[in-house]
């Protein structure tokens, strides 16, 4: 009896399979790219996207002709396969670790914790667990690019200077300067005020005494370098602040530079000391305790008056400093160990500390002078670097996903 149902149902199927068949959409092959296939459904989903994007964006322009913009997705779903494919022979791995910081990044990027992000996203109707996999793809994609086409990038410290003192540099850099001058005739009254100046003269009582250029008295105002004159911007470019130029000519006379501030997103003043130290450490042969009295010896040698210089390159055990008498240069107290800079930093000019304990040993240390220090020029070289890389990047990528795409096997299928 069981049987009979059986075979009753299977033909009932069998012979209403094809009025049913009329109506379901069956999935495709549209083209074979590498290793792999594009689906019909991957193209219509990849085109609602673009459409539902293009919507959103409000774009005051009418869409592509459906031709070229069918012909355009699917080519970018074929070069997108290609890559995974890429990514996939050369072990391109997203941990999670990775891909739950990028997905924190962008739920702070909506200004939303990471809870109520995956919340938002659902109430739109959409899948949490598909946008973590679109975030994943595109961040294997990356990696992969960056395989390709980052050792293809070259950039010259000639290229990275021109790039800094353009006008175009400048501006996407974003410094501002507040700057003044004295303007004179004669070179040689130029010479004499800057002399004046270097040895330490006030800058706004030479002008006010010393100024041939007769003009009203103005308050000076923040200016880029596009709003600066010409013939002074690529040495503004190169000053540090509280520094002077000149004598720089030009029609009216001689010009004395003064930068007074600058400010900006790669603008850095630094406070740094000038520092000397002798270091004890422990070993095999020295406990911590014989260190630490090892160090008061040398304190107590310090105060009956031997030299530092002397005692470094007898006693210190760092290598990098022994030879130099302990000297360590200039240096913010921030590139120390923690207690290293507390010790600088409560310390007073040209006095031995007492012995102190680092994670490296046992120290005393001396300040010998302070000073504030423009290291700006390095924050704009790393940012100036970043633009130019990415401008580069993006020429360079376009050329060799086009080399990828020529060099591996692709078949467009007829769609039905």
């Amino acid at each position: 009896m069981i049987a009979m149902k059986f075979i009753k149902l299977l033909v009932i199927l069998i012979f209403t399979t094809p009025i049913f068949s009329e109506k379901i959409n069956l999935d495709q092959i549209i083209a074979i790219a590498g290793d792999g296939i594009i689906m019909e459904s991957q193209f219509l989903e990849a085109k609602e996207t673009y459409l539902k994007n293009f919507k959103e964006a409000n774009v005051d322009r009418p869409l592509p002709p459906e031709k070229f913009l069918d012909e355009q997705i699917l080519e970018n779903l074929i070069i997108q396969e290609l890559q995974i494919q890429k990514a996939f022979k050369a072990g391109v791995r997203i941990s999670d670790q990775e891909l739950n910081e990028s997905m924190s990044l962008l739920a702070a990027n909506n200004k939303l914790s990471l809870v109520d992000f995956k919340k938002e996203i659902e109430s739109q109707g959409e899948s949490y667990e598909k946008l973590r996999e679109e975030v994943k793809k595109e961040m294997i994609i990356a990696r992969v690019q960056r395989g390709m086409v980052g050792p293809k990038v070259f950039i010259s410290d000639q290229e990275l200077n021109n790039f800094i003192n353009s006008a175009d540099g400048q501006n996407l850099l974003v410094i501002e300067y507040k700057f003044d001058q004295i303007l004179l005739k004669n070179k040689d009254d130029a010479d004499e005020i800057l002399v004046r100046l270097k040895d330490g003269e006030n800058f706004d009582t030479l002008k006010n005494n010393k100024d041939e250029s007769k003009r009203v008295e103005e308050v000076l105002s923040w200016k880029r370098i596009s709003n600066i004159p010409s013939l002074f911007t690529s040495v503004i470019n190169e000053m540090q602040l509280g520094e002077f130029r000149g004598p720089i000519k030009s029609g009216a006379g001689f010009h004395i530079i003064y930068l007074k501030d600058k400010r900006g997103e790669t603008v850095k003043i630094e406070d740094q000391v000038l520092s000397r130290h002798i270091l004890v450490q422990t070993s095999e042969v020295r406990s911590d305790s014989q260190a630490e009295k090892l160090i008061r010896e040398i304190k107590e040698k310090l105060n009956q008056g031997e030299s530092f210089e002397i005692l470094a390159r007898l006693y210190s055990d760092d290598p990098g400093s022994k030879l130099d008498g302990g000297s360590l240069g200039w240096s913010s107290t921030d590139n120390y160990a923690p207690a290293f800079k507390k010790a600088l930093d409560n310390s007073e000019m040209n006095n031995i500390t007492e012995p102190f304990k680092s994670a490296f040993g046992w120290h005393i240390a001396e300040v010998l002078d302070k000073r504030k220090e423009d290291v700006s020029i390095n924050l704009q070289r790393n940012k100036a670097y970043r633009i130019l890389f990415e401008r580069k990047f993006q020429e360079q990528l376009e050329s060799t996903l086009q080399e990828m795409r020529s060099d591996s096997f692709v078949e467009i299928k007829k769609r039905s």
